[in-house]
């Protein structure tokens, strides 16, 4: 296979002096000498059997011989550079899809510090509250996923989560009246039922107020409106930044789980796996 074709070193730095019509700039591009260009040719020229330039006193020039091979050549390895090019651009950009409510509480906070750990990724959060196929969707990398199990093998468990009541650091409830309580309600589907709060809190004693989102019931709670009901993973960052401070008027409960899942196109690609890696384990060291 390719038994006909010469060193790939000498073709590369002919279609280089091909390009300029020069071996001085051919070295200068290549950060070789300009002897050390002229070995190489002459290498390449007795490997064909053929001359390919024409050496005049201040120039040299194709000949018919070095022109068919100049273009092929050229052609060849601009095709292989832009292949490469993409592998290394595909290596560097990572893309995790996960819901909103994840993408603003979780990892806007800590995006400071993930870059420290992967300064040479360039991370792209694409926010969802669809699920993602990662047989369609190739340019997501990893996907997270809330909810319950699923039939899939290939999904592993990162945390499940612990809801709890939580209000801002200044607040006090009021002395007459039912304090707000502020709790998620999204838009239910076959696939995701809302959690039934109700089981642990007795609506009763509170005026209940609604968002679709919980980045909206935390924003309503640090803004002193009221109490929150809320996932411990989501509440993490505002709590330990003394924004948020946790009630025990009621037992934190459980709710669902969030779950991983890696592209199949990018199966060993190592960042992609360090990154999964240190997700899991960064969400199982602070929720364990």
């Amino acid at each position: 296979m390719f038994s006909h074709l010469p060193s790939l070193n000498n073709l590369k730095t002919f279609a280089v002096a091909a390009h300029y019509l020069s071996f001085k700039k051919a070295a200068q591009a290549l950060n070789v000498t300009p002897t050390a260009v002229s070995h190489q040719i002459k290498s390449l020229e007795s490997q064909l059997r053929v001359q390919l330039f024409e050496r005049q006193t201040r120039a040299i020039k194709l000949t018919p011989q070095g022109k068919l091979l100049a273009v092929s050549c050229i052609d060849a390895l601009n095709m292989l550079d832009n292949a490469c090019m993409e592998f290394n651009e595909q290596k560097n950009n990572l893309v995790i899809s996960c819901c909103n409510s994840f993408a603003a509480l979780w990892f806007a906070p800590n995006m400071a510090m993930i870059n420290r750990i992967f300064p040479n990724q360039i991370i792209t959060i694409s926010a969802s509250d669809q699920l993602i196929d990662l047989d369609k969707e190739k340019h997501i990398d990893i996907a997270l996923r809330y909810g319950l199990p699923n039939q899939s093998t290939d999904e592993v468990q990162l945390v499940s989560e612990q809801i709890g009541l939580y209000c801002s650091a200044n607040y006090q409830v009021p002395e007459q009246g039912k304090p707000t309580l502020f709790v998620t309600h999204w838009q239910e589907s076959a696939l995701l039922e809302n959690i039934l709060w109700q089981t642990y809190v007795d609506e009763n004693l509170y005026a209940i107020h609604r968002f679709e989102q919980e980045h909206f019931v935390l924003q309503a709670a640090l803004a002193g409106q009221g109490m929150a009901l809320m996932s411990n993973v989501l509440a993490y960052s505002a709590l330990k930044q003394g924004w948020l401070r946790k009630i025990n008027k009621i037992k934190s409960f459980e709710g669902y789980s969030y779950w991983m899942r890696r592209t199949h196109h990018r199966k060993y690609d190592a960042e992609i796996n360090r990154f999964s890696h240190w997700l899991e384990q960064e969400l199982q060291e602070r929720h364990a």
